[in-house]
Parts: structure tokens; C-alpha cells; sequence
């Protein structure tokens, strides 16, 4: 068994996708597994990973029709043998030294996930909280962690944080193709689910813009339609949470509801 699982969804990203694998393998550590989840790419991404696959038998590839990022991610879950899970975009890097922070942390807190900051091009995520390492046990989440999905964003991302891969046993994520805040459906499941995490006020994953997905994204409609229906769905089911939570007030009601609207009118704006 391996301590860590890097769980890579990979579609036509054959441009992006050597330098993601080689962010991980430059960690020289035996204890981690790289698993490659080739979504229905039409690419040479598939060739691509079967070469470095040659040069390093950490790496695991798995071939599957296309389902999306979520039901991608959800293949690698299963297949993982390590005790902690980690998800990389293929078109983002890991920083150094974070797989032995990783493990310091584990070993001092043995937490359900640690969550760590990321940057993009000038851009650094703004900061958890003030001191540079807080371990939060599941009686202080409403206070402390909960409110961070109602204003922020800063827990949308699954890619900056490491989770204890028994938690995924409790989760109800069902297969499905959701695109747009798949991300945050997870993390809405499995925060409801832990019972302790550790924050990270250090920088060890770096955000790549895509500037021609984006663009070729903007000018699909259908895309964007599609992304609406997500959008309700996703973000409608923080009403549900909150009931979860016990922080269903009228005031936290009135701050998902804008959070929603917020969300739709994005896309519409797009639309237009």
C-alpha cells in the first residue's frame, strides 16, 4: 500500500500533460502512486503517458470512455491503494516539497485532509488564517470552516488538498456528468464527512490559465447552457447543507441565495 494517491484526470491534454507528470515524479519519495485516468482522449496524451509509464513504475494508467472530471476522478478513487488522495489537473503543476509536507502533516495529525494554498501567474490565494498551520477538529467547523462556502471560494478547489481516502466510503457522489462546480459538490460532501483537517497557509500547487480553452469555452453556447443547469444544481444544494449544518438561518440563507444568483448571472453574461 502507498501512502499517497495522485489522481490525474486526463483529456486531450496532450501540450500540458509531461510537465504535470514530471512536477510529481521530480518527488523522488517511494511512497506515492501517480494514477493517470485517460477520459476518452482523442489526443496523443495517451501515448504520452504510456512513455513516461516506461521511464517510471510509480505511474498507474487507466483507460476510459468519456465521463467528465468527476466520474475521472471517481475511477482513480477506486483504483488507489494509498491511505491519502491528492487530484492534479493535467494542465497544472505540483510545487516542490509538498508530498514531505504532506507526510509531516499525516504524521502529526493523522487529519482527514489537509488543505494548502495555490497561486496563478501573479496571483497567491489568499491566506486560511492568520497563523500558517491550523488543525480544526469537526466541533469547531461551523464556526471555522462552514462559513468559508458561503462568501468565499477559497474551499471550491478539490486540487489543493490531500484527504484520507476512507472518507470516500461516506460520500454520496453519484457518477454523473457535471462539469461546472463539480469540484464544489465534492468538497461539499466531504467536509460534511470529516472529522478533522488541517490548514496550510503554504503554496505548493501552481494554476495554469488556458487561455484557447477559454476562449473556444466562451463562444460554446451549448457549453454554457449546460453549465447553467450545473451551476442551479450545484449551487442550490447549499440550501441543503445548511439545514446539515444546523446553520440554516435566515441570514446564511440570504448569502447562499446571492451566492447563487451571483453564479447565474455570470454564465448569462456570457451568454449574451
Amino acid at each position: 500500500m502507498k501512502n499517497i494517491s495522485i489522481i490525474v484526470p486526463v483529456y486531450n491534454a496532450e501540450n500540458t500533460i509531461e510537465k504535470t507528470i514530471k512536477s510529481v515524479l521530480k518527488n523522488k519519495r517511494n511512497d506515492i502512486e501517480l494514477i493517470l485516468v485517460i477520459d476518452g482522449s482523442t489526443d496523443n496524451s495517451l501515448k504520452i503517458c504510456t512513455k513516461m509509464k516506461e521511464l517510471d513504475n510509480r505511474i498507474k494508467i487507466i483507460v476510459q470512455e468519456n465521463k467528465g472530471t468527476l466520474c475521472a476522478r471517481l475511477t482513480g478513487i477506486n483504483n488507489a491503494t494509498g491511505k491519502y488522495l491528492m487530484f492534479l489537473d493535467a494542465d497544472d503543476e505540483y510545487l516542490d516539497n509538498i508530498f514531505d509536507k504532506m507526510e509531516n502533516i499525516i504524521q502529526k495529525y493523522s487529519p482527514d485532509l489537509i488543505k494548502f494554498r495555490y497561486k496563478k501567474d501573479e496571483y497567491e490565494q489568499y491566506k486560511y488564517f492568520e497563523n500558517d498551520e491550523v488543525f480544526i477538529r469537526k466541533e469547531d467547523f461551523i464556526q471555522m470552516v462552514y462559513p468559508m462556502f458561503l462568501e468565499r471560494f477559497q474551499l471550491n478547489a478539490m486540487w489543493n488538498c490531500c484527504i484520507k481516502k476512507d472518507i470516500f466510503k461516506k460520500l454520496a457522489i453519484t457518477p454523473h456528468k457535471i462539469k461546472y462546480g463539480e469540484d464544489l459538490m465534492m468538497n461539499l460532501e466531504i467536509f460534511t464527512n470529516i472529522n478533522s483537517a488541517v490548514f496550510l497557509n503554504d503554496i505548493y500547487y501552481y494554476y495554469y490559465t488556458n487561455t484557447n480553452s477559454v476562449t473556444q469555452a466562451r463562444n460554446n453556447k451549448a457549453k454554457w447552457i449546460k453549465n447553467l443547469q450545473d451551476a442551479v444544481e450545484v449551487y442550490s444544494s447549499l440550501f441543503y447543507y445548511l439545514k446539515i449544518w444546523k446553520m440554516d438561518t435566515i441570514e446564511n440563507i440570504r448569502i447562499v441565495r446571492e451566492r447563487l444568483e451571483k453564479e447565474i448571472n455570470v454564465i448569462i453574461e456570457i451568454l449574451k
